[in-house]
């Protein structure tokens, strides 16, 4: 029997298992998102306004160094968890949620080199026209109910990095319901939006984005766009785009 001292503080051991690649794997997935949160953070702030030092920034190329970094740390994690699980470290529960962890961040950083790439062609691209305008529209289905999410990107042509663009855009969802023509302001069927028109104010480009909730009983045909400038020069834009299945 070992020898214990009369009034000594005796410790409680825990025994728990050793899975160091599981912590590695784990530990990987959370560099990853890191990554992508850094590389998500430095083009917010462009999108929603370029300004000078965020165009100095892409010039630099220290996005495509960061994009280059979630890239070889996202091959590093699935050559992780595939040796994990040929070594049976890692449950199948655990790497089943690491896995979707994965492929989310895959699809995420798929959106953002691709918008990395379109708002770097936006900078250096010359136009022989100037002003406001509807550079881009996307819709895509959610996995939610009657929903989809929508992107709109307003541009200023021939942007000098030192003017602002200023105006107002309203985006409306026309359509049916019980049979009668209808239109809904964005902000009736977006929770992103609290006002009939948004404000614009930047640079080179911004973004107008979230998720589009469609009531019951309605349904939608079209999107209506109504983009206007007040300065530096004073233009009207109006596109439709079609909201499709």
């Amino acid at each position: 029997m070992p020898n214990v001292v009369k009034g000594s503080k005796q410790e409680r051991m825990i025994v728990v298992p050793h899975r160091p690649i599981r912590r590695l794997v784990i530990g990987a997935a959370i560099g990853l998102c890191v990554l992508v949160s850094t590389v998500g953070g430095a083009y917010y702030g462009f999108t929603r306004g370029v300004d000078a030092q965020s165009a100095e920034l892409m010039a630099r190329g220290e996005l495509d160094a960061m994009l280059q970094a979630v890239s070889a740390e996202n091959e590093e994690l699935r050559r992780r968890i595939a040796l994990a699980q040929r070594e049976g470290e890692v449950d199948q529960r655990a790497a089943q949620e690491v896995s979707g962890e994965l492929n989310a961040l895959q699809h995420r950083l798929a959106e953002l080199e691709s918008d990395v790439q379109y708002y770097r062609q936006v900078v250096s691209e010359q136009t022989g026209s100037t002003g406001l305008m509807i550079s881009r529209f996307d819709l895509t289905p959610t996995d939610k109910a009657n929903t989809k999410r929508y992107k709109l990107v307003l541009r200023q042509q021939d942007a000098d990095g030192d003017t602002y663009l200023e105006g107002r855009v309203n985006v409306t969802l026309a359509g049916r319901q019980s049979g009668q023509l209808k239109r809904l302001a964005l902000r009736e069927v977006s929770s992103e939006q609290d006002e009939d028109a948004i404000r614009l104010r930047f640079k080179y480009f911004q973004n107008v984005e979230g998720e589009i909730v469609v009531p019951d009983g309605f349904v939608p045909e079209k999107i209506e766009i109504s983009a206007v400038a007040e300065a530096p020069v004073a233009k009207r834009v109006d596109q439709e785009f079609e909201w499709g299945k």
